[in-house]
Parts: C-alpha cells; structure tokens; sequence
C-alpha cells in the first residue's frame, strides 16, 4: 500500500497560490497547451463615468488561450437600460480582439442576466440545475 496523507484545512493563501497555483495547475496547464494559455495575458478593466467622473458601471476580464472571460459586468440598477452594460460589453469585446483573443465566454445565474447577453449575440452552451428556489448558472460564448 501507499502512503497515507490528512486532508485539512489551510489558510495561507500566498504559499498555496505559489505550490499549487503557479507551480502546479498553472505549470500543468502551461504544458499541457504548448504555452499558449498565456496567450495574449492581459487583464482587462473598464470603466463607465458619468458627467460628474465618478463610476456608474465596469466590465472586467481576463485573458488566455486565446480568448477572454468576462468576469464581472455591473451596472448600477438605476441606470440600466441605457446600453451602458451593452457599450461595456462591446468594448471588452474590442479590446479583446485586438489583442488576438477569438472568443469571449462568461457564466451568469438565472436571476441575473442571460437574456442580455443572448441579446449581444452570446450563446449558451452549457447549463447547471439543481441550485436553491430553480436558479440556473448558465455558460455563455461568443466569437470574436
């Protein structure tokens, strides 16, 4: 038989990021897509502003395997509506494409958004039940 280990919880977050994070899954992932899963490595973070500067919605996202994840899309609730969310959207989008990523992919619960982003041309492609009170998560794709 082998060895024996003890699963316990952890909580230095730095040392687990640098053992299994970077020198782990990110080592194995760089190895096992030929190095292209940095590929184009950029952080996307944008911003809407109104008259006055102050922020009213943001769009963020990261890049690899040549494609982007929009991470977090928000508008304030008042201001919805207005193509805001839609014009941040498409500007990620933009950016992302410029900097060689072919496809943009996201996920959003039931309860938040994926009828908006059918309407900006996304796609479901995958679909997760079984949450709390029938909540959906949804995956969505684009072509960029």
């Amino acid at each position: 038989m082998g060895e024996t280990y003890t699963i316990s919880k952890y909580d230095d977050e730095k040392t687990f990021q640098n053992v299994i994070g970077i020198n782990g899954l990110l080592a194995y992932n760089m190895q096992k897509t030929d190095g292209k899963l940095k590929i184009p490595d950029i952080e996307l973070m944008l911003v809407a502003l109104d008259k006055d500067r102050e922020i009213v919605g943001g769009v963020k996202g990261s890049t690899f395997l040549s494609s982007i994840e929009v991470e977090t899309l928000l508008v304030k609730e008042e201001l919805r509506g207005q193509s805001i969310a839609s014009q941040l959207l498409s500007e990620i989008e933009k950016e992302a494409k410029q900097a060689g990523c072919q496809l943009s992919h996201l996920s959003t619960y039931s309860f938040q958004a994926p009828s908006f982003y059918q309407k900006q041309g996304y796609a479901i492609c995958g679909e997760i039940d079984g949450l709390p009170n029938g909540i959906k998560l949804f995956m969505l794709k684009k072509s960029l």
